[in-house]
């Protein structure tokens, strides 16, 4: 008989015990392996994902809160044919059906042309006229609506002029829509469309882009270009620059009614210093700041409501100002008079702060000077189309009662024109702002050459100036994807004690198949066989039986994952958000979950086998266990009473520590569980010592567990690990609501937090601004400015590059939450670090949770 046939006849003599032994590996097999799969087909499934929601599109071009020439895109495409370009205005809204019954806020309206089509792959989009929609599939699901049916959409009110710069009207927020549902598009129609990198899927409304231009009283206006190339981003990024033109800027030139000059001004009102220094620097250049004050005060007379604007005469010192005839006659002012203007600076929030300038008064001009410029005002929404005087959105409190019959009288006759000139100088000091510092530029005709003009724009001004972004999107949301949370060591974690147990587990059925064949051993070893003989057949034998059990738990380890991809996709959506997981099963990962499995496995039959064979032949035969030397017996009791001693310590410092830590709970937990057990099999040693000669039932029990000691330990190892391992994962749990009121809780002391899709953009504390929106009830609130990105919580799988940035007042959250450590080097509250400057470019703050918009304590 040769050694391979003695090995399978052994095997399958003992087929019984072997395929006990076979049951453990193959549990092992199944929960690694398993777990190797989710962790693949979690990767693949994110990857499908960014594949879903992106289309074709292979690089972004973006901007925030600004926009540029829908043309851009075309321009793109003839600039370079490798490349395919679409422009999309991209907005925020919500979806309201059934008179308010079903409502879906944070939806993506997104403003498509028939290029779309091609990142899309689907001829749909170009059949969307007037207000026909089409809705994602998740969004149909959340109205209870399909094609056909109509639904109301309110819209983030779009402006060219940024929301908080001053004068401009916070009235209308919202644009309503009446809409009807075209068609509802699936994922393979890019219904899941998003640029952030998330697997969750929001919820879209797909518009024509000429369609959502006019709601925003706009004129072929873009904030997103999808790019679909093979090309580098680098090349990309060439093509964006070369065809960047001034309106992209949103920058306008016109020549003005007189001929004589040409102006350049700015649809955002007020010129990024950056622009303004390149137009500066032009020959013939005067620059032009004008500003809305609430009153030009002389004596005890006083002008409400006029444009101030600057002048560039040298001769004007900072001090000094000029009036128009009309003002100086309304108040009888003469030169040399004092001159008070009052006006309103405009802060977070909207706040506004009063303030006054005093300046002596150097000319009158006449009204028909070329200074009595209505032109000279920039056009601001609200104000400069007003018909009225009281009919006047400025964005700041107006007293219609302080307009007088002449002041609308002057509004009739020269609309907006600056009443009071001051010097460049005094006009930056009082109204420079964050938003810019001039309103206009302007250039003589005769000097002013509108190729020089692009030509010194192009070579100044980079996309990166204007807050345009190009990114490879579709390689950062692959790795993204790849690189996001580790589901393989995940569920290796969380089935960790399975798989422990079913280590243990081959580990002792082995040792129980060893010990029926304990005679046979005995045997081997007294023919003369050599130990690494008998090893050698063992393991040989035991090989097989693992193979047999890794191979069975490859097969159950498919059903596995079906259970759990089950599980995620329903009982779970709330974590992973989203239901289009899919298994992922890769030749490499199954070799090696199947060769990892074999290794263990083996090694655990090896220790078995082992410790077996430090028997003698006689003892084997016999089947009578060896006596334990007096020197492990020592080292053994040192280590329990050292653990046991060594816990309680840990135990002592956590209660006197000011914050629990979770390591060192489960330290302590886990020392005392080691000298427990060590407690029990002392007590199990020491009761076998001390057998009584004559049976009695009772002893039954005990005699039984001290038969076999390690097999009785081993098992209540496994009953230990299991219960130690639920109980303390449970009994560490926070609670949310116990401490809440607390300012130091980790809920910073907050009852309510809320998210709004549309922007709040006043003061909510305000007592009357809470009257206007009807809100009566006594609360504060904590408001934060959001920038959006992507989602930086543990709900997101993805990996995170882009986090959303939050602003607030630090004021507001002094004493709050309570902070681990401090920053290295400061000494202060941590929130007052936000307010200090950093020369290194680090971050002071980063949160890993998106945080609120605005709170309430």
């Amino acid at each position: 008989m040769t050694k391979f046939q003695y090995i399978i006849k052994s095997f399958l003599h003992y087929f019984k015990a072997n395929l006990l032994v076979a049951i453990g590996v193959a549990i092992s097999t199944m929960v690694l392996t398993g777990s190797l799969v989710i962790g693949d087909s979690v990767r693949h499934s994110l990857t499908q994902a960014t594949f879903y929601r992106l289309g074709e599109t292979t690089h972004l071009v973006a901007v925030k809160e600004r926009y540029f020439r829908q043309e851009m895109a075309t321009e793109m495409e003839t600039a370079n044919p490798d490349l395919k370009a679409t422009s999309v205005l991209l907005l925020e809204g919500m979806a309201v059906a059934d008179g308010g019954q079903e409502r879906a806020n944070k939806v993506q309206v997104v403003g498509v042309n028939t290029d779309f089509e091609e990142i899309a792959n689907t001829p749909f989009f170009t059949e969307l006229q007037n207000n026909e929609i089409a809705i994602s599939e998740n969004l149909a699901e959340r109205l209870q609506k399909g094609a056909g049916d109509n639904i109301l959409v309110r819209i983030k009110k779009a402006s060219l002029i940024p929301m908080n710069a001053p004068f401009v009207s916070a009235e209308e927020t919202s644009v309503a829509l009446r809409a009807t549902i075209k068609k509802v598009v699936g994922k393979e129609e890019l219904g899941r469309f998003s640029l952030k990198n998330s697997q969750t899927a929001p919820y879209n409304i797909f518009i024509s882009i000429e369609r959502l231009n006019r709601l925003m009283e706009f004129e072929g206006k873009a904030n997103q270009i999808l790019v679909s190339t093979e090309l580098k981003t680098e090349v990309v990024s060439e093509v964006v620059n070369s065809c960047l033109t001034p309106a992209d800027a949103g920058l306008t030139l016109k020549k003005l009614d007189i001929g004589r000059e040409v102006e350049i001004s700015t649809e955002r009102v007020f010129m990024e210093p950056k622009i303004s220094d390149l137009l500066g620097s032009l020959p013939g250049a005067d620059m032009i700041l004008t500003y809305f004050v609430n009153a030009i005060d002389h004596n005890q007379s006083s002008v409400p409501y006029s444009f101030v604007s600057s002048v560039t005469e040298p001769k004007l010192r900072p001090n000094e100002i000029i009036l128009n005839r009309w003002a100086a006659d309304d108040f009888n002012a003469n030169i040399g008079d004092t001159i008070r203007l009052q006006y309103f600076e405009i802060g977070p929030l909207r706040q506004l702060v009063n303030e006054e300038a005093s300046f002596i008064l150097k000319d009158i001009i006449p009204m028909d000077s070329p200074l009595a410029d209505p032109t000279r005002v920039p056009h601001l929404p609200g104000l400069s189309d007003a018909g009225h005087c009281r009919e006047w959105e400025a964005g700041v409190p107006i007293d219609l009662d302080a307009i007088r019959e002449k002041d609308e009288k002057y509004w009739d006759d020269y609309k907006g024109t600056p009443k009071a000139f001051i010097s460049t100088e005094s006009a930056l000091r009082l109204w420079s702002n964050r938003f810019g510092d001039f309103t206009a530029v302007r250039f003589p005709v005769a000097s002013f050459n509108e190729e020089e003009y692009k030509k010194e724009f192009a070579a100044a001004i980079l996309p990166a100036d204007l807050g345009m972004v190009v990114e490879p999107i579709r390689q950062q949301g692959v790795h993204a994807a790849q690189n996001g949370t580790d589901f393989s060591g995940l569920f290796i974690g969380l089935s960790f004690f399975i798989l422990v147990a079913s280590i243990i587990l081959t580990a002792l059925l082995f040792r129980l198949n060893l010990e029926s064949r304990s005679t046979q051993i005995g045997l081997l070893v007294a023919l003369g066989f050599q130990q690494k003989h008998i090893r050698r057949f063992y393991l040989s034998e035991g090989f097989v039986v693992s193979l047999f059990g890794a191979i069975v738990g490859l097969v159950i380890s498919w059903f596995y994952t079906q259970l759990i991809f089950r599980i995620l996709n329903s009982l779970w959506f709330d974590i992973v958000r989203t239901n289009v997981l899919e298994i992922q099963l890769m030749p490499t990962t199954l070799v090696i979950g199947l060769l990892i499995s074999l290794v263990v496995s083996l090694v655990a039959i090896a220790v078995s086998l082992r410790r077996f064979q430090k028997q003698k032949a006689v003892d084997l035969q016999k089947q009578v266990a060896v006596k334990e030397k007096h020197l492990k017996t020592s080292i053994l009791s040192g280590v329990l009473w050292g653990t046991l001693v060594l816990s309680v310590v840990v135990f002592i410092i956590q209660l006197m520590a000011e914050q629990a830590d979770a390591s060192m709970f489960f330290m302590s937990g886990g020392l005392m569980l080691v000298g427990l057990l060590l407690l029990f099999r002392k007590l199990l040693m020491k009761r076998e010592t001390k057998k009584a000669r004559e049976f009695q039932f009772k002893q039954l029990p005990a005699i039984n567990l001290t038969r076999n000691i390690s097999r009785s330990i081993t098992i209540v190892t496994l009953f230990a690990l299991g219960t130690f391992i639920v109980i303390s994962t449970g009994s560490y749990k926070m609670d949310l609501i116990a401490g809440a009121n607390k300012k130091t809780s980790g809920t910073g002391g907050f009852l309510y937090f809320a998210e709004t899709t549309m922007p709040v953009l006043f003061d909510i504390n305000n007592e009357n601004k809470k009257a206007e929106e009807g809100m009566y009830e006594d609360f504060n609130v904590v408001q934060f400015r959001k920038v959006d990105g992507d989602d930086a919580s543990c709900l997101n799988l993805n990996r995170i590059a882009q986090p959303a940035i939050l602003g607030v007042d630090t004021e507001n959250l002094a004493g709050r939450f309570d902070f681990a450590a401090q920053m290295k080097g400061l000494e202060i509250d941590p929130w007052q670090s936000l307010e200090t400057d950093f020369d290194d470019g680090t971050i002071p703050a980063i949160a890993d949770q998106t945080v609120i918009q605005w709170g309430l304590a």
